[in-house]
């Protein structure tokens, strides 16, 4: 009698675990980029973030030096993944949401400042992650290459979807 109840029990238990909501977590993969932007010399390093500086002299933040200094990839969910600064905070990360095509991103600085950001499948989002080595530490995220649009040749969309960046583009908490 107690084996048939051991068995019995165990049922509800495995359909629990093998229902679709556990397997259909929404899932968004993104790059984060540590960028040091700051006026101490020219250097652009790697030449890819000209682009930026050239975003960031657009909205009036004149930097003459970026350099990148981490870069990975990363699977956001709704469980936080932290992202380690090089000015002991850390950026925590959750995806909050994800509808057509179009994630809500929860972007927590230790010590400094918690906005939410839409992240499309171009384009990239900057967000201010606090002062290092006399410049400003930038967040960047971006979707990772696998999820953004293929692109037919001479087709007439611009390769980077400049609003959503310029939208999102912050150097201080309170713009967000």
């Amino acid at each position: 009698m107690t084996r048939r109840w051991m068995g019995m029990s165990a049922l509800p238990f495995i359909a629990l675990l093998a229902t679709p909501a556990a397997a259909a977590e929404p899932k968004v993969r993104v790059t984060a980029e540590v960028i040091l932007a700051s006026n101490k010399g020219n250097a652009i390093d790697p030449p890819t973030l000209a682009k930026m500086k050239d975003q960031f002299s657009e909205k009036g933040f004149a930097f003459t030096s970026f350099r990148r200094l981490s870069s990975e990839k990363l699977s956001l969910r709704r469980k936080p993944v932290e992202v380690k600064l090089p000015n002991r905070r850390t950026a925590t990360l959750r995806l909050d949401d994800i509808k057509a095509g179009t994630a809500t991103v929860q972007v927590d600085i230790s010590h400094l400042a918690s906005t939410t950001l839409t992240l499309g499948r171009e384009g990239s989002l900057f967000q201010h992650a606090g002062e290092f080595e006399g410049g400003q530490l930038i967040l960047v995220l971006s979707p990772d290459e696998a999820a953004q649009p293929r692109r037919v040749a001479g087709g007439s969309r611009p390769p980077y979807d400049r609003g959503s960046a310029q939208d999102a583009m912050s150097l201080t908490p309170d713009d967000q």
